[in-house]
């Protein structure tokens, strides 16, 4: 037989008490003489008035404002120093004479203008010549990624056993971005790596890398050579 737990009187008449402040928060402006016998304890304070609890209460609210402007000032000073490096890569891309200046350019941007630890550009050319490039065919690369490239979007993720291949086996690489070269590889890919196992994670926003790749692969497929 279940027995139910019926209110004692105290707490009944504590429940109204406490709705009615609820209803009433201007109740201590107008009865202030109550707050001079009220006290709480406080863990770290010891014992403190009800309006003492208040301010303390409202600083902890204020630190934790500042802490979250804090965050999203660093927030928008990344993304506006990121915006501007961005540009200056597609500048200079834009600028290249050749594919063979236009990979070096692109390789060397994403090293030490982006401090990234690895930048391997994979293409789909069984006649390519050009130095500091990876040749082979897509079906071997998305064996690799584990990706089909069916859209245009950069991937990213951890480096795995298959994945590391693409960085000529470099364990040092935690963390990855693939960045496909037109409509579903048609090109190649762009693959990005670092050190930092969080750096390229699967949330990530894509669309700088998605910049770097419409830049990159409409610059390949203006130059000539």
């Amino acid at each position: 037989m279940n027995t139910k737990i019926q209110p004692t009187k105290s707490a009944i008449i504590e429940q109204k008490i406490v709705e009615y402040l609820q209803q009433n928060p201007d109740f201590f402006d107008r009865h202030s003489e109550l707050l001079l016998g009220m006290d709480l304890n406080h863990n770290v304070y010891g014992s403190v008035s009800l309006v003492e609890k208040q301010i303390l209460n409202l600083r902890d609210r204020e630190k934790n404002l500042k802490n979250q402007l804090s965050d999203l000032m660093k927030t928008a000073t990344e993304n506006s120093n990121l915006l501007y490096k961005a540009t200056e890569m597609t500048v200079a891309l834009i600028y290249a004479r050749s594919k063979q200046e236009l990979v070096d350019t692109l390789k060397d941007k994403m090293i030490n203008d982006f401090a990234l630890d690895a930048c391997q550009i994979w293409l789909f050319d069984p006649n390519g010549t050009l130095n500091h490039v990876n040749y082979s065919d897509c079906l071997t690369v998305q064996q690799l990624s584990d990706q089909k490239f069916i859209t245009q979007e950069p991937v990213c993720g951890r480096v795995t056993d298959s994945t590391v291949q693409l960085f000529d086996g470099e364990k040092s690489i935690q963390s990855y971005a693939l960045i496909p070269l037109g409509d579903g590889a048609e090109l190649g890919v762009i693959a990005l790596g670092s050190r930092d196992a969080n750096l390229f994670t699967a949330d990530l926003g894509t669309l700088f890398l998605r910049l770097i790749g419409d830049v990159t692969q409409s610059c390949m497929v203006r130059c000539l050579d």
